[in-house]
């Protein structure tokens, strides 16, 4: 992303460094796509920033013979619009609880978490493509896979 001064920016467009006929083109574009309430949001911004949408996953939580263990945020950086973090530290230290009580191995807790992460971040992909790409009114075959991982 290039701002307004020419700097280049890899992940955050500070507010105030948008190309004016950037910001100008992305407006029209919300009036054109989004529902009225949301357009009207996007237009009655006036200090606009940008921020890319990245998608982290850790495919291991589990470290030094079992010593060190990666929860929340470290497993799995959800995208903002799943709205799901402290859900899944929640989620993890709970799992954690019932590990360190004997009700669960530590092999079913770190599959647990890792399936919790997994299902979560997939969502918040098809959520994003579905938001940006395909019409709302639209059942698709994408809605019954999301249904499957949601559960």
């Amino acid at each position: 992303m290039t701002d307004i001064d020419g700097h280049h920016h890899h992940f955050t467009m500070p507010v105030g460094k948008i190309q004016p006929h950037l910001w100008t083109k992305q407006k029209q574009y919300a009036s054109d796509i989004l529902p009225t309430v949301f357009s009207e949001l996007v237009n009655a911004t006036k200090h606009p920033f940008v921020q890319s949408i990245t998608d982290v996953l850790s495919y291991k939580v589990s470290f030094l013979n079992d010593k060190v263990l990666l929860v929340g945020d470290a497993v799995a950086g959800f995208r903002p619009h799943t709205a799901a973090s402290t859900r899944q530290a929640a989620y993890d230290a709970l799992l954690l609880d019932q590990k360190m009580k004997g009700e669960i191995s530590h092999d079913e807790m770190v599959e647990e978490m890792l399936d919790f992460a997994e299902r979560i971040s997939a969502s918040g992909v098809w959520m994003g493509t579905r938001s940006q790409f395909e019409s709302l009114k639209d059942q698709s075959e994408d809605d019954k896979w999301y249904r499957k991982i949601a559960t």
